[in-house]
């Protein structure tokens, strides 16, 4: 284990599992227990794929106790094609 505190983990990285690995939506949770940070990245391989896992990330950090301004992210891409 790094003594480095957590970092973000890109969506790049949900992407090359759900590719490598044959998944249509990918959701990671991690967590750093010795900087107390939680960190949740969502990809899908469409666009309602991506929203479907950004919904299953919500619900995620929902369930861990986010911060409700927290719980209602919607992917870029989504937000891009909607404005």
């Amino acid at each position: 284990m790094s003594d480095k505190p957590g970092k973000r983990i890109p969506i790049s990285v949900a992407k090359t599992i759900g590719q490598q690995y044959g998944y249509s939506q990918v959701i990671i949770t991690a967590f750093d227990n010795k900087g107390g940070i939680t960190h949740v990245t969502t990809w899908g391989s469409t666009l309602d794929q991506c929203e479907q896992a950004a919904i299953g990330g919500n619900f995620v950090k929902k369930a861990l106790g986010w911060p409700p301004e927290k719980c209602n992210d919607k992917p870029a891409r989504v937000k891009k094609l909607n404005s």
